[in-house]
């Protein structure tokens, strides 16, 4: 266990107070605040937690501060957003509000669901005009015409994220094919805004939170939307929902996050799988990282084991290659298996020489891999 295993815990009891809006009932002394909000920040979850605290009477000028900025964000935010719209009404341009748009009214008070941009789907077809009404915005733009959704940004803290798609293909093929055609699945608002139903709402939501998490990883704060989400719509149909997860094939992954959020947020015990899946979102950030993305890719390629038989197989088959990863990659040596043994003696040296940092690095990463359940 690491240090962070009791703050951790310590963690999601304010969460689980603050979203389900019950009195903390510990005692400043009993929270090391160094390290509470050093996790807290990590997981974008400062100002939700400086709710729980305040019921407690518990005072740092850290998570005090985190609550106020997220508040003052917030309400600039929604200035800025509702001029956009106007804009985008009057230009007549469909739009779509994203994530933490839709989700920061799911908490049950102003300012807990903290976020650094604003995600807004748009007609693909008009984001010259976009663009030009952003510029009049006082926005500038970062990257336009670039993967999924231009960039837009205002001083000091503001940016919004204007998608053309809601995946991008060369990452999140599946999900990317599934919402080509996103629009015939919305239901009209008001002027030229648009919104997903509840349940098309968590599908997206839980094919968004998968994407991070397979990548570079998600942390805590995902749980917590999946958590307050399902609090503030009770009738999902979770039969429709199931079987737009399978196109996407992500069911198992929502049936466990799901487990996981409701039973850590309502302070049930946990059941094997959840305590399997916590590390995984837990030892995350809220973005991820290279390093946890590295880590998820030796999971799935391990099966979550840390045998040292399950390592040197894997390292085994890393030199040794064979079935596709050879025809794909050596189709000559796939053709003419009798001269395998000279690849698998000039790839090894070769890899050596060129990236001899890399190759080192990677055999590290398996050596001192450690199984979800027993990272923390």
């Amino acid at each position: 266990m690491t240090d962070y295993s009791d703050t951790a815990r310590t963690l999601v009891y304010l969460l689980s107070c603050a979203v389900n809006e019950k009195k903390c009932d510990l005692k400043a002394e009993e929270i090391d605040c160094d390290k509470l909000y050093s996790l807290s920040e990590s997981h974008g979850l400062c100002a939700v937690v400086a709710f729980a605290l305040d019921s407690a009477g518990i005072e740092d000028r850290r998570f005090t501060q985190a609550k106020l900025k997220a508040r003052r964000k917030l309400g600039l935010f929604d200035i800025e957003r509702a001029e956009l719209c106007k804009k985008l009404n009057e230009a007549d341009i469909w739009y779509l509000p994203l994530k933490g748009i839709v989700l920061k009214d799911c908490y049950p008070r102003y300012g807990m669901r903290e976020m650094t941009d604003n995600d807004i789907l748009c007609d693909n077809s008009r984001m010259a005009d976009i663009r030009r009404i952003m510029t009049e915005l006082g926005y500038s733009c970062e990257h336009y015409g670039e993967r999924h959704h231009d960039i837009y940004q205002k001083p000091p803290t503001l940016q919004f994220e204007i998608h053309h798609s809601l995946f991008y293909d060369k990452d999140s093929p599946v999900a990317a094919e599934y919402y080509a055609d996103v629009f015939e699945r919305l239901i009209h608002k008001a002027g030229c805004e648009y919104a997903f139903t509840a349940e098309d709402f968590y599908v997206y939501m839980l094919a968004h939170i998968y994407k991070h998490f397979s990548h570079n990883g998600t942390g805590m704060r995902a749980l917590l939307d999946i958590y307050v989400y399902l609090n503030t719509h009770p009738e999902l149909d979770f039969d429709y929902i199931g079987r737009e997860l399978n196109k996407l094939q992500i069911s198992e992954f929502e049936q466990r996050s799901r487990s996981l959020a409701l039973n850590l947020f309502s302070l049930r015990p946990l059941n094997e799988q959840d305590a399997a899946l916590l590390p995984q979102f837990l030892c995350s950030s809220l973005y991820g990282s290279v390093r946890q993305g590295e880590y998820n890719h030796l999971t799935r390629e391990l099966d979550g084991k840390d045998t040292k038989a399950t390592k040197a197989k894997y390292l085994f088959s890393r030199v040794f290659i064979s079935g596709d990863c050879l025809e794909q990659n050596y189709p000559f040596f796939a053709k003419h298996k009798v001269l395998l043994p000279v690849l698998y003696i000039y790839r090894p040296i070769k890899g050596l020489l060129k990236h001899p940092i890399e190759i080192i690095h990677q055999v590290a990463n398996v050596v001192k891999y450690r199984s979800p359940k027993n990272r923390l």
